[in-house]
């Protein structure tokens, strides 16, 4: 095999686990200080000062370690005498949770969701969810495997668990362990299906592999979906509750160490049928119940379309009135959140644009404001950000309100005076805080007690009311002197959406299987339903004259606004909250999960006691270096990261690398050795790369040692009768190896809010060897380096290649200490922006790169590229180029998708989505003093969009790019022809 190809099966074989290498949810803030708590399987790693907050998590890891292995085959950490690590994040505004085996550790952030759709709380959702995961990557240390970690480390994991499941099994199996083992999980959750629903009801049968990996036609929901729809099925039609287990043991049974197509094996061992076949009898179940149960909750009220379903999913969401008028975010497939006002015609005006991370709306008459949350990103560290409050008005100004708080889900009081906000602090516990709407100080906060989860908040005659979980499920309360008191219990079911109207308290919940219109009235709690739809509706609203009611309705073609009038409602049916929607595959989990475990699965979440595990200072600098991964080959870690078809075919070669990350995420890179012919000769190479973000800059340094000998160059003079040239020549410096180091210190300053993303780069690099510079004395090589970026860029849509608008600059410096008269500092600025294209899945790409020198010197030295981009292979001619003192390059890129084919024939080992085309054409001139010179190069890029290829289940593009080059040098071609292959992690 060829070293080119054995470097691009290397690479393929290695992306994944190095991906996740690669990966991390970011970096902590500097201040902080770390202990950790040891159980019997987790080492839980915290911030100090949470010490009640890591022992919850402990107890609760350790409470859910049975359960949750029971259906899987395995127990978490059952294979491992090592603890797992456990690092929980409290400083984030955000919620999520993750596990990872490159290297080996789980990360939870430990702020609840604000936008909470489960009775439970949350410790016992992520826990639960994140433990399955635990449990589901024991296979990659069965014996047959262990031999492989000992070469590769935890690469193996990495990629074994790659080769046989993808995400989609994992995150289903851990909705259906969560649905599984408690009486909420997004599987009684009917906002999760609710998408597949309407698909159904209106034809949409796509197989498994088109649901997969989607579509540019068709919106598709995420993975958890699908794969929850995948394994609940296996084990609800099929009466397979030992499923996952039986998945894994098949493994090693079948043609070990590699049964590909793993999951079709299975399916057909347990069905006696093909998985396509299989699959579609599992979706044609679960639409005849569906179908079953629309016939069950007829009839239906009537609705008034208001928006139509456009050329791209589109839905409209967080409606909200005010002065008479409907505002409601807009987002899709191909359109960035934005704030729209609609008139009764339909008619939309655009006004503000906004964030995906952002609250419910509520409105205020009195002020005429309409108010939200909003998560914004710490300017600096990854993993803390805030959540604070806006408002916009009418006229389409916004305001932000509160600054670096943990604010959520605003409320204006009846008379527009108050505010009341969800907070969630650091520590745990949360609170209603009440604003001022004038000055926007808070005056007064109002603590929940120990084990209840405050939600969204509302006013009905100056009462404060809040919605609420605890151990017993969702519920509704009111504030008064003596504290917090339930009014109306919801036990397991599902609420979202409160608001006040006439004098009740309106939410949104599926008692009855779809998301519905509820009312509560305080003063008599009686408790009704309000509506009947089709397929359930979302964002309910009432007009301010209470005449019409609006909602958006899920449909296949997008999630649009209808109208009801108030009239034409039906009559409101008493709700029973103590006898909730039994979801069938939900109820059939249930069952097997108690039957396997012999026990009852309790009908509420019991939060676990601390259970006062030692708390102990975790050592940062001990823990520094964690090497977790090796290979017995060379492998570039810069390319592998950056994975596209240059980087991969010359990542690999003869020689060893290991890669380490610390716990904390602040610490990462790689250690080499490579051994390779030059020249006829044996060369010798040792590098070491690490990149440090535990401090405000960022810390890059690389250092390389080769027995390639280091350079000595020195100025050459040619004379001729009449004339002399001056030019640089270079000699080994016999017997000396060569020495490279470098490195980058910048502060990646983040502004992220309102739709947009904004950032300031400054940065400072310097490399220098110990090759050697002569003229009159002797001086070290090197190159020092400052720039200045800055961008602010809206988010990119789902099916859109570019963002619709924004653009960048960088300026920077850069030249060589001790040779700046005779090699040039210069001095560059690159600037680049996005228009949208003649469709809304097109885009346009400029950009612009200015270079000149900045001192006086013998030799010009470009630093960035300008070259046209077909002709970046023509060294020479950039030699000679360079010494134009003025050089530029403009470049314009147009690219569309096209052609949908939605091809699975390959399934399931690649996956067409669609084709991609890049127009692209680049001008370059230089100019000097007594002449200059222009280049150009056009053409276009052609790709296949892979959903998968092979085991990677990333976006992966495969194509052609062709320049036509203008002005090359005599007797070269100006044809070029390349390969795209790039893979999007």
């Amino acid at each position: 095999m060829s070293r080119r190809l054995l470097a691009v099966v290397l690479g393929l074989i290695m992306a994944l686990p190095a991906a996740a290498q690669f990966y991390s949810l970011g970096s902590e803030p500097a201040f902080a200080a770390w202990r950790h708590i040891r159980t019997a399987d987790y080492d839980v790693i915290y911030p100090r000062g949470l010490d009640s907050l890591a022992q919850v998590y402990a107890a609760a890891l350790e409470r859910q370690k049975m359960p949750v292995g029971v259906t899987a085959g395995y127990y978490p950490n059952q294979l491992y005498k090592k603890q797992l690590p456990v690092i929980l994040h409290p400083w984030t505004a955000s919620t999520n949770g993750m596990v990872a085996w490159t290297p080996r550790r789980m990360e939870l952030l430990t702020t609840p969701d604000a936008n909470v759709r489960m009775p439970q709380p949350w410790v016992e959702h992520l826990v639960t969810h994140e433990s399955r995961h635990v449990a589901q990557m024991q296979f990659v240390n069965e014996k047959p495997y262990r031999p492989a970690s000992w070469l590769l480390g935890e690469f193996t994991a990495g990629a074994v668990s790659a080769i046989y499941c993808g995400p989609a099994f994992y995150e289903g199996d851990a909705v259906v362990a969560e649905t599984e083992l408690s009486r909420a999980g997004r599987g009684r959750n009917s906002a999760f299906l609710e998408y597949y629903r309407a698909a159904f009801r209106e034809g949409d049968t796509r197989n498994y592999w088109r649901w997969r990996y989607g579509s540019l036609r068709y919106f598709t929901p995420d993975y958890y979906t699908l794969g929850y729809i995948t394994m609940a099925g296996m084990r609800d039609v099929y009466d397979v509750p030992d499923f996952t287990a039986r998945y894994y043991g098949r493994i090693f049974r079948k043609k070990w160490p590699l049964p590909l197509f793993n999951l079709q094996g299975t399916v057909k061992e347990v069905s006696g049928k093909r998985f396509k076949d299989a699959f579609a009898e599992i979706t044609d179940t679960l639409g005849a119940r569906w179908s079953r149960d629309e016939a069950a909750r007829a009839p239906f009220m009537p609705s008034r379309a208001l928006t139509a379903d456009r050329r791209h999913y589109t839905e409209y969401s967080s409606n909200c009135y005010m002065d008479s008028l409907l505002y409601s975010v807009r987002s899709g497939m191909t359109m960035a959140p934005q704030l729209v006002r609609i008139d009764t015609s339909g008619r939309e005006t655009y006004l503000v644009p906004f964030s995906y991370s952002v609250s419910p709306l509520k409105g205020s008459d009195a002020f005429r404001r309409i108010y939200w949350s909003e998560v914004r990103s710490d300017p600096r560290w990854d993993l803390k950000s805030y959540s604070e409050i806006w408002f916009v008005t009418v006229d389409g100004c916004k305001k932000r309100i509160s600054s670096r708080t943990r604010w959520y889900n605003p409320a204006p009081s009846e008379d527009g005076s108050l505010v009341s906000v969800t907070e969630y602090p650091v520590a745990g516990g949360t609170a209603i805080v009440l604003l001022d709407a004038l000055s926007f100080k808070a005056v007064d906060r109002l603590a929940a007690p120990d084990g209840m989860q405050l939600v969204e908040s509302d006013w009905v005659d100056g009462n404060l009311y809040a919605s609420a979980v605890t151990d017993d499920g969702f519920g509704i309360y009111r504030h008064d002197a003596s504290g917090w008191t339930r009014v109306l219990d919801c036990g397991n079911v599902n609420m979202k959406g409160l608001f006040a109207h006439d004098g009740r308290l309106c939410f949104t919940s599926d008692l009855n299987g779809v998301d519905e219109l509820y009312a509560f009235d305080p003063s008599g709690g009686a408790v009704v339903r309000l509506t009947s739809s089709v397929q359930g509706g979302g964002s309910y609203r009432f007009s301010p004259d209470g005449q019409t009611l609006a909602f958006s309705v899920p449909g296949r073609g997008g999630r649009n606004l209808h109208l009801t009038s108030a009239r034409q409602l039906p009559d409101p049916v008493p709700a029973d909250f103590s006898q909730p929607h039994r979801f069938e595959f939900a109820e059939t989990l249930a069952a097997q999960g108690q039957q396997a475990s012999g026990t009852v699965v309790p009908s509420d979440s019991v939060m676990p006691d601390p259970i006062g595990h030692p708390s102990e200072p975790y050592n940062r600098l001990a823990n520094l270096f964690r090497f977790h991964s090796w290979a017995p080959v060379y492998v570039d870690y810069d390319a592998i990261a950056d994975m596209s078809f240059e980087s991969i075919t010359s990542s690999a070669g003869l020689g060893a690398t290991a890669f380490f990350q610390n716990h904390l995420n602040t610490m990462q890179g790689s250690v080499a050795y490579n051994a390779g012919f030059s020249d006829g000769s044996l060369i010798h190479k040792a590098e070491a790369k690490f990149t440090y973000s535990g401090f405000y800059p960022v810390i890059e340094t690389s250092l390389t040692l080769s027995s390639r000998p280091a350079t000595l160059y020195f100025l050459k003079t040619d004379f001729t009768d009449f004339s002399y040239r001056v030019s640089l020549g270079s000699d080994d410096m016999s017997g000396l190896p060569s020495f490279n180091a470098g490195v980058t210190a910048y502060v990646p300053f983040r502004f992220n809010y309102g739709g947009w993303y904004r950032g300031v780069v400054p940065q400072i690099r310097w490399n220098i060897s110990n090759s050697l510079f002569t003229h009159g004395s002797f001086a070290p090589m090197n190159r020092l380096s400052l720039s200045l970026r800055a961008y602010a860029v809206r988010a990119t849509p789902p099916r859109r290649i570019y963002p619709s608008t924004g653009g960048g600059a960088e300026v920077g410096w850069s030249g060589r200490p001790w040779a700046q008269n005779i090699l040039s500092s210069c001095a560059y600025f690159y600037t680049y922006g996005y228009l949208p294209g003649l469709m809304d899945t097109h885009g346009v790409r400029l950009s612009a790169t200015f270079q000149t020198p900045v001192s006086d010197a013998i030799f010009n030295e470009r630093y960035v590229a300008v070259l046209p981009r077909g002709m970046s292979s023509y060294v020479s001619m950039a030699s000679s180029l360079a010494g134009y003192p003025l050089q530029s390059r403009f470049t314009t890129d147009y690219a569309f998708p096209f052609a949908p084919l939605d091809w699975s024939g390959l399934g399931p080992v690649a996956y067409v989505r669609n084709l991609e085309c890049t127009l692209h054409g680049d001008f370059s001139y230089f100019k000097g003093e007594y002449s200059s010179k222009k280049l150009a190069s056009f053409g276009a890029d052609l790709c296949a969009i892979l959903g998968n290829l092979l085991w990677i289940p990333s976006d992966t593009r495969i194509g052609v790019s062709y320049y036509y080059n203008i002005g090359v040098p005599a007797g070269k071609s100006p044809h070029y022809w390349g390969a795209v292959f790039n893979v999007d992690f």
